[in-house]
């Protein structure tokens, strides 16, 4: 017996097809808006927020909710946000469209829900989840970099 593949294989056959030029098989727009929407309750799997002395330990603990709940795939650009439907597209593609914004706004909210309020007014400006991510990388990439925000936020809180 042959099952069906899950939500998130066809939703992400669907994007590839799109972006390699091949014609997709079409999802039903009953199946686009059947998609799971995945959230983190941050607060509970992530004892700590990101400051600017924790980086490295906060990476690696976001990291392996990332890699669990699978998606490592916004942050890496393994699974681009497929092209702004227009009033010929497809429900089906609109549907898409609209679950890949709706995920990655609410991994975007988990990144910010794990930052400090110091850490919150460097990528506020950010507006999808791969900006933040990539952001706090360029951030925290150098430890001169991660002293000089522990000086400000010490200088801050006096």
């Amino acid at each position: 017996m042959v099952s069906e593949p899950s939500s998130l294989t066809r939703l992400e056959t669907f994007f590839i097809s799109m972006a390699t030029g091949s014609n997709p098989t079409s999802l039903s727009e009953s199946a686009a808006s059947s998609l799971p929407l995945i959230t983190i309750n941050i607060s509970s799997q992530l004892p700590y927020k990101l400051t600017s002395s924790n980086y490295p330990s906060w990476r690696a603990t976001f990291l392996t909710i990332l890699i669990g709940y699978d998606l490592m795939k916004y942050l890496d650009d393994t699974l681009q946000c497929p092209p702004t439907p227009d009033a010929h597209s497809s429900t089906s593609v609109v549907a898409l469209h609209a679950y890949w914004n709706r995920q990655d706004q609410s991994l975007l909210h988990a990144i910010f829900a794990s930052v400090s309020e110091a850490v919150m007014s460097l990528i506020a400006i950010t507006t999808t989840s791969r900006d933040a991510w990539q952001h706090l990388a360029h951030l925290f990439a150098s430890k001169s970099r991660a002293r000089i925000m522990q000086l400000k936020e010490d200088l801050t809180l006096m």
